[in-house]
Formats: C-alpha cells, structure tokens, sequence
C-alpha cells in the first residue's frame, strides 16, 4: 500500500509513470526523496542527470496542476537553441508556401462548390415548380373528368408527376410535402383574389364569372343574383382615366422660356446673293470688278513663291522654316508639309549647322 501511495503521489507532482515506478520500488517515500541529492538518486537508482534534476525539483515544490508539464519542459529541453540547416530550413520554407498554395486552392474549390450547389438547387426549384404547375392541372382535370378510363390514365400521370416532386422536394430539404405546395396552389391561392358580388355579397372567381361577349369591357357576372358589375379597381382606372384631373399638355403652346434658333449655314444659294447684293450697290458689273482686281497692285491674289524667295532673301540674306515658314503659307498659300520642297526647287542649299536656307553663290 504504501508503495501505491508513493507512486500516486509522484504522478501528482508530474513524474513520468516509469521514473515514478521504479523509485517506489526501490521503498523510497516523498520525505525520503527531499533528503536525497543529485548523485544519490543518479548512482543507486540509475536515473541520467536531467531526470534526476526533474524529479528533485518536482518533489521539493509539492504537487501542482502544472507540474507534468513543469517536468517535462526540465526533462526535454537542453538549455541551447538548436541549430536548423539552411538545406532544412529551404525545404521547410517549400513544404509551407506548398501548404499555402494547396490551402488556397481548397478555398477556391469549395467557392465553385458553392457555386454549382445554388445553380443546381435554382434547377431543380425550377423543375419542382414546373411539376407542381403539372399537378394542379391534372388533378382539376381529374376533378372535371367523368370517364372512368380517362380517371385512371390521370391518375397514373398524378402518381408519376407526384414521385418527381417528392423527389425534387427532399433534394432542396424543404419543409411539408410537395401535396401542400400543390393544395396552395390550386385551393388558397385563386380565394385570395377572389371577387365579391356588390349585391348579394357571394364570392366569385374571376376566371369562370367574366362576360366573355363583349370584348370592349371586362365585366363579370355573379351566378346567383345575376348582376353585372366592374371590379372596383377597374372602374377607379377609368373614372380617372376618362373624368379625373389629369395633366393634360396642350401641343400648340408656346415655350415658357425663349428659344435661340442656331443660325442658318451660308449655301452657295446664299452667297451668290451676297455677291449680287454688293454688285447691284456698287452700280459696277462682274467683268469691271475682275478687271479692277488684275489692274490693282493691292490685290488680294497670292504670291508666287520665286518672287517671295527673292524678297525674303533680299531683306534677310537667308530663309530659314522656323522663322518664315507661317509667312511662307499666308503669301504663297503653300502647304505646310512642302516648304523645304520648293526651296530644294528653287536651288537654295541648306545649311544643317545652322538649318537655313541660302542661295549657292553666297556661301
């Protein structure tokens, strides 16, 4: 018994049960083991060095919740931080951005998963609607049939129709039966809408009580007291409609603000007119205006470009594209793209240290 209790009492202070056997084997008691040092418990017991350490510690501080983990964190650890190889280290690093890697590519798998989950419940909702529709018809048509034949060939196509939507029904893990979505459908749904007769109060359904002889109005007739009436939204549309204080524009106004209308583009019609607008306050005809233009040297006609090139090399002494090329275009009316074009035609040399143009002879 007492070496039960020595044993027992070492686990409770966090001694491994192998260490914990052999020293309550060997007689010694908790007392007996404070009064015990290193070497002792080292040389006559056979414990290594750090287990003897432990087990010292272990019984001199009492027993405590901690204290397996106290032992062995005392047992395992060596006091030095152990060195990783960088081949180690490198494949570590591999495995972890591999594990990263596969973890994303578990998310992404699970969203698509997600995904084809909703597209294939909005499938079978679909179905399991269209189905229930399917229903609702054949078993009015099962109602409305009198043939015994025809009951039987309906109800066959009720039983196959009704094992569909059972099926569809526990795939979306709905709630109730495919029957009660069916018995809303065709018994409560078309109550909610139902009309009530003004005069006898009876309700109708819309579907069987319209007056289908006169196509220019919908109105209904009630079975029972035989009187026609409107539904009453309908007759508040057309009451608005036809009397109701509606805003009404009328096209012949006149905008609150003044409009500017664009002005009108000149046409040749126009021009022409112009012309012989000026020509007939001048008093002069066509054939004098052209024959004052050719005699007058302040014609507005162009330059030609020798004549130009002679005037500006007399003034500057040479030509250069930057500097006289707009004046180049406003005198002679050339392009743009041609200037060093004519000046080639006109035997100029260029100069590229300086970029002008001047004649040959005055190098």
């Amino acid at each position: 018994m007492a070496k039960k209790d020595t044993y027992l009492a070492l686990l409770r202070r966090g001694i491994d049960p192998t260490t914990a056997q052999t020293l309550a084997d060997s007689g010694l008691k908790v007392g007996d083991l404070k009064k015990l040092d290193e070497e002792k418990l080292r040389n006559n017991y056979g414990l290594t060095s750090d287990i003897a350490k432990s087990v010292l510690s272990s019984v001199r501080s009492g027993p405590r919740a901690s204290s397996s983990q106290r032992y062995l964190a005392d047992v395992l650890s060596k006091g030095k931080k152990k060195k990783v190889d960088k081949i180690d280290e490198q494949r570590f690093k591999r495995e972890q951005k591999d594990l990263i890697s596969e973890l994303f590519e578990k998310k992404e798998e699970l969203r698509i998963a997600k995904v084809e989950s909703f597209r294939n419940k909005k499938l079978v909702m679909n179905r399991l609607g269209k189905t229930i529709e399917l229903i609702v018809k054949l078993e009015i048509s099962f109602d409305d049939e009198g043939k015994r034949e025809q009951r039987s060939k309906l109800r066959d196509q009720l039983e196959t129709r009704g094992l569909e939507a059972a099926r569809d029904h526990e795939m979306l893990e709905l709630v109730g039966t495919p029957q009660d979505i069916v018995d809303f459908r065709r018994k409560l749904a078309p109550v909610l809408c139902m009309y009530a007769c003004p005069s006898c109060g009876e309700e109708m359904d819309p579907r069987g009580s319209n007056i289908v002889e006169n196509p220019n109005d919908f109105s209904f007739i009630c079975w029972d007291c035989e009187e026609e009436f409107h539904a009453p939204m309908a007759t508040f549309v057309d009451d608005r409609l036809n009397n109701g204080n509606l805003i009404k524009i009328d096209p012949d106004i006149k905008p609150r603000h003044k409009v500017v209308k664009p002005p009108k583009k000149q046409t040749a019609d126009t021009i022409k007119d112009m012309m012989m607008k000026d020509l007939e306050e001048t008093g002069a005809s066509a054939e004098e205006m052209a024959a004052a233009a050719e005699a007058s040297e302040l014609t507005g006609g162009l330059m030609s470009i020798d004549e130009w090139i002679d005037q500006t090399l007399a003034a500057k002494g040479y030509i250069q594209a930057q500097e006289h090329r707009e004046d180049f275009i406003l005198a002679t009316g050339a392009g743009a793209t041609k200037f060093n074009k004519w000046m080639k035609k006109a035997g100029l040399r260029f100069n590229k240290q300086t970029g002008q143009w001047t004649r040959w002879s005055d190098r």
